[in-house]
């Protein structure tokens, strides 16, 4: 059983009338105090101090006394010193080049036709090769060629042409050693 005899208010002490139950007891926290300033502030000062002393940097040393600067070149008498050696086996002293145009390639021979068609309303002379794909052995192509040219000029000339209508053709340049 529940002795009740001590909640009677006779039975209670008088010390406690006086004093509140419920005190709140916290301090203000801050997210940076006034210590801790002044302990970065010395942090700094002491490192600033410490490395003026043991760098000892000057910048007047730093900077440089030139105040015209002249530059000379000696290229051809130093040339004329040294030696240069030409290997002539891998010249090729004459050439027989003939340049071709190779102007679209397709799947199909029809689409290489009506290219050949528009090439021939242009008046360039055209013509439809059969070949094969390198990176599909097996599967045949049909590109669209002009030429062969004779001199860099005419192929120029007719690349020109082609630019012009929306080609972008490409240049096979072809050489026999004399």
């Amino acid at each position: 059983m529940k002795d009740f005899a001590k909640k009677h208010p006779v039975n209670k002490s008088k010390s406690n009338k006086g004093t509140a139950t419920l005190r709140a007891r916290r301090e203000l926290n801050q997210p940076l105090k006034i210590k801790h300033f002044f302990i970065v502030a010395g942090m700094a000062a002491i490192l600033f101090v410490s490395s003026q002393f043991l760098l000892q940097t000057d910048v007047k040393n730093l900077r440089g006394h030139v105040t015209n600067p002249t530059v000379e070149f000696f290229y051809p008498t130093d040339l004329e010193k040294d030696t240069v050696l030409i290997e002539l086996e891998g010249i090729v002293t004459a050439e027989n080049c003939e340049y071709l145009l190779q102007i679209e390639t397709y799947g199909k021979r029809i689409y290489a036709q009506e290219q050949l068609g528009l090439m021939l309303t242009l008046d360039i002379e055209a013509y439809v090769e059969r070949t094969f794909s390198s990176s599909m052995p097996g599967k045949t192509l049909f590109r669209v060629m002009s030429g062969p040219y004779k001199t860099k000029s005419e192929v120029n000339n007719a690349r020109e042409v082609m630019v012009k209508n929306n080609r972008q053709p490409l240049l096979i340049k072809k050489c026999i050693k004399a």
